[in-house]
């Protein structure tokens, strides 16, 4: 699909933002940080390999690529998703 140059300009604008930026990063937690597959975060966390691959391309979760495999920080994981929940009952 070709984009026209109004089209182009539009997406110029407008990047995509990242998200969880407010994640605060101590490099002495990764000396014994525990690095989980895919697999292992689907059991973790009780979801989908869909629905790991949307949340690891959207960045809303930490990984690195080791070789092929996609590589979760344990620590980082269950820190972010406290966050999301204390805001969640902040909100009612």
């Amino acid at each position: 699909m070709l984009l026209r140059k109004s089209d182009y300009e539009k997406e110029k604008k407008h990047p995509p933002k990242l998200q969880n930026t407010h994640v605060e990063f101590d490099s002495h937690l990764l000396e014994n940080e525990v690095w989980l597959t895919t697999e292992e975060v689907m059991a973790h966390l009780n979801v989908s390999r869909s629905t790991m691959n949307r949340l690891r391309k959207q960045q809303n979760i930490p990984s690195i690529k080791l070789g092929h495999s996609p590589m979760y920080p344990k620590h980082l994981l269950n820190k972010i998703f406290i966050y999301k929940a204390l805001g969640n009952i902040n909100k009612r």
